[in-house]
């Protein structure tokens, strides 16, 4: 294989020095002065990023302990988009599968994730929706229509409560619910759920009713009148989904 051309080969040093800066050798024909300024560029622009997309991870953190975090993810992780935009997704990537940290809170992958999952439902792409008055007869017998950017998380580790006065040590017993989703007004909003009402949504996404989910819920040993009591739980959760903005609309079967 032929040697690269010198110009290429003091692209790669350059880079290589912005990346490890404490490691790389000097590339020819720079100052480490010069050098230094370029190094600090690289790392506020990630620095900007990264505290922006991630406030409550960021808070968890001393300065140093950040910089080092932050100039860890620089050296080891190889982007592979151009976009400025993307360096959380980047970021999120390297905590998830190549962070290698003993002394890391065991949460801090999936708190990332539900930091990061906000920036993306509130970048998606969708066509404004407005939210419609709905009774709960017409949620029970068409198929409720959810808001057009919305997204159904399970999360092992308490992350809605994590902050600087709370750092869990355990995962929970089971596994938490969270509906994300971007309301009628643009703003991101987050719903705590319990197993029935995650079980609800999942589906009530595969375009059944409000009843016909509730009867798929049914199990053979519930009498007629505990699925009495379920219908009217399903009742109550499809208004308050409603009156909360995750449910828009309404469609005929």
């Amino acid at each position: 294989m032929s040697q690269l051309p010198a110009f290429q080969q003091q692209q790669r040093q350059f880079l290589n020095y912005l990346r490890q800066p404490q490691a790389a050798r000097l590339p020819t024909g720079f100052v480490p002065e010069r050098l230094a300024v370029y190094v600090d560029l690289l790392y506020n622009k990630f620095d900007e990023s990264l505290t922006a997309c991630f406030p409550v991870m960021h808070s968890l953190f001393s300065k140093e302990d950040w910089r080092v975090l932050l100039l860890d993810f620089i050296a080891k992780h190889r982007c592979l988009t151009p976009y400025y935009r993307q360096i959380p997704d980047e970021f999120l990537q390297y905590l998830q599968q190549e962070r290698e940290h003993p002394d890391d809170w065991p949460f801090l992958a999936e708190l990332a994730h539900f930091e990061w999952i906000e920036l993306q439902l509130s970048i998606a792409e969708a066509e404004p929706a407005m939210i419609k008055p709905l009774s709960d007869t017409e949620l029970l017998s068409n198929v409720p229509v959810f808001a057009p950017v919305i997204q159904l998380l399970h999360y092992y580790w308490p992350v809605q409560d994590i902050g600087p006065n709370f750092l869990p040590s355990e995962p929970l017993e089971t596994a938490s619910h969270i509906l994300g989703f971007r309301d009628s007004d643009d703003q991101v909003q987050f719903i705590a759920l319990n197993p029935a009402t995650a079980k609800l949504i999942l589906l009530l996404n595969n375009s059944l009713t409000g009843q016909q989910a509730l009867e798929a819920m049914r199990s053979d040993d519930l009498s007629d009148a505990q699925f009495f009591e379920l219908t009217q739980f399903g009742q109550h959760i499809l208004a308050d989904l409603h009156s909360q903005g995750a449910i828009i609309d309404i469609r005929p079967v």
